[in-house]
């Protein structure tokens, strides 16, 4: 299973693939019995992997009082089910990584039986991906010799993803000074966001650890140094924020930010810090449980529920002009 770094792949692609899908696969009613049992694999989901178990034990008694209480009685359509299972979850610790959804096809594909609903859903992530140009939106020139790139996504590193991110980095390698728009990222993998930032430092430096409770396992993430753009290596680096700026892309800002390789400009990021993997729960739905949390080498900690906290605090809309102010001023 492919780790997300956070809703900006799952919640978008969701969307696109539930806009797409209902009209091959229809809702259907749920009764008392369906969703006592999607309950009870939720919950199950969360006290296995959840990152917090203390919290995860928190969050089943909730939906269980919910259950018993007849506070689903009258909900029959899965999609609001799903819906209202997230606000309850959220309630108890507001972790915008734990989310629950309605896709049928995520659930007949997990199940290994149906070989043309894998393909079918593979076709369907390739085409968002290409729909989101694997997450690069703009890349430009700007008066001054000042590099500028948005992104508004990290998806998986493929060889795909490599190529775009290689071609969106060539156009801007030969810049003064380099602007990294994330003021609309809502994150995606980590393997990616490292991939991007080795571009960004002259030596193999650490960025990221990734802890996961369930197996309490650490997995690091490191730059890989490459020669083929060895201007970015040095370039002066400013990274544009906002409150949607969040999972991955915080990481990003975070690892960039501690590693004193930038000046963060903006607003306080979202505070998302927790990678998700999604488990087919039963009637379609999905739950997407945080299963580990980002620690920094330098700092020990991560940004959740704190956000980054830029260097330069400005609304988001004058993040840009803030930046370019900055770098006129300083000479570059």
């Amino acid at each position: 299973m492919k780790r997300y770094f956070l809703c900006y792949s799952i919640f978008l692609m969701s969307v696109f693939l539930s806009i797409k899908g209902h009209a091959q696969v229809q809702p259907t009613q749920l009764d008392s019995k369906a969703k006592k049992q999607v309950i009870e694999q939720i919950c199950e989901g969360l006290k296995s992997n959840y990152i917090f178990l203390d919290t995860a034990l928190r969050m089943n008694s909730f939906i269980r009082q919910q259950f018993s209480a007849g506070a689903y009685d009258t909900i029959k359509n899965p999609t609001v089910f799903a819906s209202t299972l997230t606000k309850d979850l959220r309630s108890v610790y507001h972790d915008i990584h734990m989310s629950i959804r309605y896709d049928p096809l995520f659930q007949v594909a997990s199940d290994k039986k149906d070989p043309d609903a894998e393909k079918q859903l593979q076709q369907r992530r390739l085409n968002f991906r290409k729909r989101m140009n694997f997450g690069f939106d703009k890349v430009e020139m700007l008066p001054g010799n000042i590099g500028y790139l948005k992104m508004n996504g990290f998806f998986e590193l493929d060889d795909d993803t490599k190529a775009m991110a290689l071609a969106a980095l060539r156009f801007v390698s030969n810049s003064h000074v380099l602007i990294i728009d994330l003021r609309n990222n809502m994150g995606g993998e980590p393997s990616t966001v490292s991939f991007i930032c080795s571009f960004f430092f002259k030596n193999k430096t650490h960025l990221n650890d990734l802890y996961s409770r369930r197996d309490k396992s650490l997995t690091p993430y490191w730059t890989t140094p490459d020669s083929l753009f060895s201007g970015l290596n040095t370039v002066p680096i400013y990274v544009l924020t906002s409150r949607e700026t969040y999972s991955g892309s915080e990481e990003l800002t975070y690892d960039l930010q501690t590693q004193k390789r930038a000046t963060i400009i903006g607003d306080t990021t979202g505070g998302g810090a927790h990678p998700v993997e999604p488990h087919a729960v039963g009637s379609g739905i999905v739950a997407n449980i945080p299963y580990a949390r980002a620690i920094n080498p330098i700092t020990k900690t991560n940004w959740e529920g704190t956000g980054v906290i830029p260097d330069i605090k400005t609304a988001p809309e004058n993040a840009l002009d803030t930046a370019l102010n900055m770098i006129k001023n300083n000479g570059h």
